[in-house]
């Protein structure tokens, strides 16, 4: 039988677990020793090692055409000394990770997983059985379904299936894939006898798993501690820019620390380029988030959110929401983005010398998009009020600055109820004969998931989703918003370059879908990045340690609660040289300073911003418009920017600034 795929890519598709969109639990090692144990086998295959019982040797001379596997056998072929089968997985297996992620990029490409954002990978169910006629396509017969006959008829195997039999037995997850009873634990422990080489590898990664010769145990080292009173000697500590305050105690201090607060109370925190790659690849196995966010659900009556969620229910509302908050569903509504837009600005009376408050009014902006767009109601009249009660809420139940006793104040209280008045007017909105023809929104399609499966949308969780959500992201795309418009006044020539590019797209009518592309767009979206970068609204996530772990030797143990300051990296000169510069070349092809783990606006693992992408294009199509009609002013001249840090990042309220020209008129 031909084979269109390597061991190394049958064994990462069998491990693929779809309902969580990751693979099942196998730990960090073992998967990383079981890896090095399919890419040794393939080279065995293709006859460029052998082995016997005291070594593993080079039989071919020659390049495999691939970078990472000719790396690994020229490591083979430069050590003079003869070493075991067991001695090279452990010594390789610091490049499991390299494989695993070109693999699956690899699969991805060619179409036979899908990825989605947060790292997620799941199969192609739409090529699965597709009958294989080139070699851009699946194996004649889909590998689970092989292993699957392999292990449940007497089937003579395929030495490549017994291979990967003896990998995922070792790992200890075929238990998790099939159904298995007696007689097929003693039909796998036969198959795994068949082969040789197969034998030869499973039992050397199956010792590397238990009793590790190569593997040095971790020391441990003390965490440091970092008093918040010594830290007001900074600058950033006094503008309120975290990142760039975390930034600086990293530096100093490495990239775990004990933040000691005047109260007495102490934060774990980490920080930093590497944490962030350690922590996006390592989130899903170590950490929860359902202890952090319980307080907020339980002020809304709520059980389960998608901030709360791992694990396969995390993952599949994912997916709905993905679907909500897809490039798609944005360029669907463009031309309410578009409309709405000007709607606000006229009825807010801009025009040359009206002043606007920046934190308030960016804000009112997006709440006048985003609620328009998702939910079909205004919310304009009582959007300062739910700001309040949403700050409020932040700050007692999620940062813990406030005693829980200040939400069940009257003001409070009131707001509340507030959120209730704007919950029903949704629901007024989207009565089914009222929804007959009409574009599907976010509300749509968290009712209609309400009725179609009721237990994992219960209707206690409906308030939140359909009325804080929606007031939750014009509050973080506001104040992106609102750093943004600062910019635009320290930078007239970047302003003019925004103007240029607006008047290409705007200058014969407003733009269809196909004229809305990264390329016509391409100035303003860099600027875009560049304000995430430099203003990470959402500057850090907390989570509680589930499962004991090291990070760069410190030990960070089961049930604390760490902050995770992955905006720190925005402010390191290794991933953005002069950081504190402001400079939208860094996301040019030939730098793609954003490639990187250490660009993170949005979070990071599996609780990445599932709308990154929408509101992206919501900013860059809002940015775009705003800099084609006007120029802004601050007020005064001089003013130096601060930040409001809590519960996130924002500009100043006292920040105004002043609309100095009018370059044309609006539409009527």
């Amino acid at each position: 039988m031909k084979h269109n795929l390597s061991i190394t890519e049958e064994f990462i598709i069998m491990i693929l677990n779809d309902e969580t969109g990751y693979f099942y639990q196998v730990g960090g090692w073992d998967l990383n020793c079981a890896v090095i144990g399919s890419v040794l086998a393939d080279l065995s295959l293709q006859s460029y090692i052998d082995t016997d019982a005291d070594s593993l040797f080079i039989i071919n001379d020659k390049k495999t055409g691939e970078q990472t596997l000719d790396l690994l056998l020229d490591q083979i072929r430069e050590d003079k000394q003869q070493r075991n089968t067991q001695y090279w997985i452990e010594r390789l297996a610091t490049h499991a990770e390299t494989i695993i992620d070109q693999t699956l990029a690899r699969l991805a490409k060619a179409n036979l997983l899908k990825y989605h954002e947060g790292d997620f990978y799941t199969i192609n169910k739409a090529v699965l059985y597709v009958d294989s006629g080139s070699n851009d396509q699946w194996p004649e017969q889909f590998v689970k379904q092989r292993i699957s006959e392999t292990l449940f008829t007497d089937v003579i195997p395929d030495p490549r299936d017994i291979i990967i039999i003896s990998l995922l037995n070792v790992c200890d997850v075929l238990r998790f894939i099939f159904e298995l009873d007696e007689d097929t634990e003693k039909r796998i422990h036969q198959v795994c006898q068949m082969e040789l080489i197969s034998r030869s590898i499973a039992e050397a990664v199956s010792q590397s798993i238990i009793t590790p010769a190569f593997k040095k145990a971790p020391i441990s080292k003390k965490i440091p501690s970092v008093h918040l009173i010594s830290l007001m000697r900074s600058s950033f500590f006094w503008q309120g820019n975290i990142p760039a305050l975390m930034a600086e105690v990293s530096k100093k201090r490495g990239p775990v620390f004990h933040l000691h607060m005047p109260n007495g109370k102490s934060l774990l925190c980490v920080a930093g380029p590497n944490v962030n790659r350690w922590v996006h690849r390592n989130m899903r196995k170590v950490m929860t988030s359902g202890v952090y966010f319980r307080g907020m659900e339980r002020v809304c009556g709520a059980s389960g959110l998608i901030t709360s969620l791992d694990g396969a229910d995390h993952f599949r509302l994912r997916k709905v929401m993905g679907s909500v908050y897809s490039e798609k569903k944005f360029l669907n509504r463009l031309g309410d983005v578009i409309r709405l837009t000007r709607s606000f600005m006229s009825e807010h009376g801009w025009k040359k010398g009206t002043e606007i408050s920046v934190q308030r009014d960016m804000r009112l902006l997006i709440n006048f998009q985003m609620t328009n767009i998702l939910v079909s109601t205004d919310s304009q009249d009582i959007f300062p009020e739910l700001v309040k009660w949403k700050e409020a809420a932040s700050n007692t139940y999620v940062g813990g600055l406030l005693p829980e006793l200040w939400m069940k104040t009257p003001a409070m209280k009131r707001r509340f109820n507030v959120l209730l008045q704007f919950i029903q007017r949704i629901e007024q909105n989207h009565t089914p004969i009222q929804r007959v023809g009409k574009e599907r929104e976010l509300a749509d399609d968290l009712i209609s998931m309400h009725h179609s499966d009721p237990q994992f949308m219960p209707e206690q969780n409906l308030p939140f989703l359909l009325g804080a959500a929606p007031i939750l992201q014009s509050i973080y795309l506001g104040d992106v918003l609102g750093f943004a418009i600062y910019e635009m006044s320290k930078n007239p020539d970047l302003v003019q370059r925004l103007r240029n590019e607006a008047k290409a797209l705007f200058g014969n009518g407003d733009p269809d879908i196909e004229d809305f592309t990264p390329e016509s767009t391409d100035v303003c979206g860099r600027f875009v990045l560049e304000c995430l970068r430099l203003y990470p609204v959402v500057s850090l996530q907390v989570r509680t340690i589930s499962n004991q772990c090291t990070l760069e030797g410190f030990p960070l143990p089961t049930g604390k609660q760490v902050y995770i300051i992955q905006s720190a990296a925005h402010y390191s000169e290794e991933c953005f040289p002069d950081p504190y510069k402001f400079d939208i070349d860094r996301y040019l092809p030939e730098r793609a300073e954003h490639r990187n783990h250490g660009y993170s606006p949005y979070g990071l693992g599996t609780h990445m911003c599932v709308g990154f992408n929408w509101m992206k294009l919501q900013l860059v199509a809002t940015l775009l418009l705003i800099s084609r009609y006007y120029d802004f002013e601050r007020l005064p001249k001089n003013h130096k920017l601060q930040f409001n840090p809590f519960p996130t990042m924002s500009v100043s309220k006292k920040l105004k600034l002043k609309l100095a020209d009018q370059v044309c008129e609006l539409p009527a």
